[in-house]
């Protein structure tokens, strides 16, 4: 059974943990609610973290992972579907943990 929660948990903590926040940091993004219902948003804080401080290769990682997901902007995960949201929660954290 597909419960967005615990996607949306796994991205607030890979969140708290960039921005050195808890939950309630970034003014509220970095909740695992706020994230259910618009995952892009906190996702792209974390990225752009990154962004200028990559390399080349890496800056294109993270162009290619918003350019794979941007249809997804602006949808919650529920109405992301379970497939979709594996896929985007794997490869963001495939990023994350290369960077």
């Amino acid at each position: 059974m597909f419960n967005p929660q615990d996607y949306a948990y796994q991205i607030e903590v890979t969140v708290k943990a960039t921005f050195k926040c808890d939950k309630y940091g970034l003014g509220g993004i970095a909740d695992a609610n706020f994230i259910k219902r618009d995952p892009f948003i906190a996702i792209a804080f974390v990225l752009g973290n990154f962004y200028n401080r990559a390399d080349a290769t890496f800056k294109e990682k993270i162009d290619d992972f918003i350019g794979k997901y941007y249809i997804e902007m602006g949808k919650s995960m529920e109405e992301m579907g379970e497939e979709k949201v594996k896929s985007l929660v794997k490869d963001f954290h495939q990023i994350v943990s290369t960077i």
